[in-house]
């Protein structure tokens, strides 16, 4: 069984991750991290040194790689569902969660912004908000469960995608 987790930034999709794949006792990949343990670079210095492209471009090898993985939980970054490329594959998961935070929730849990190279800007809640509004109906058109975290506690979203999933 493979579960994969999409959202914004700051949605929880990494704290989730960790919580489900102890609980269902499957590997967790989490694709920003797996990034920079094998580039050895920060996605910060990444998005620096090469630009978002070609940030862009290793998240799709990645979940391309992850992909051929049978057991797993799969924590994607928040910009996964702009290649289309991605889509497809996601479309194609039984088991894809869509974690929709809210703006204000976003902002919240990202404050910490030299771990998010997209906020690095005069105004990152308009960020925020700009990029909600570019894929929220592209994380809707991959997923097939949809929970809030800013109505549910942490654990009460892992009981709910447990049940979703059956076992």
């Amino acid at each position: 069984m493979k579960i994969f987790l999409v959202g914004p930034m700051g949605s929880g999709k990494s704290k989730i991750g960790k919580l489900l794949s102890s609980k269902l006792n499957l590997n967790l990949f989490d694709i920003d991290r797996e990034i920079e343990a094998k580039f050895e670079k920060t996605i910060v210095d990444i998005f620096a040194m090469e630009g978002e492209e070609s940030f862009r471009k290793k998240e799709i090898s990645f979940l391309s790689e992850i992909n051929q993985i049978e057991d797993a939980v799969v924590s994607t970054g928040g910009g996964i569902i702009e290649a289309s490329v991605n889509r497809d594959l996601l479309k194609k998961e039984k088991y894809v969660v869509f974690l929709n935070a809210s703006v204000e929730s976003q902002f919240q849990a990202t404050k910490d912004k030299t771990k998010r190279p997209l906020l690095n800007n005069e105004n990152p809640r308009q960020v925020l908000e700009s990029l909600y509004e570019r894929r929220l109906e592209l994380y809707k058109s991959v997923s097939n469960l949809e929970l809030s975290p800013d109505l549910l506690s942490n654990e009460d979203i892992v009981k709910k995608i447990i049940n979703f999933l059956n076992v």
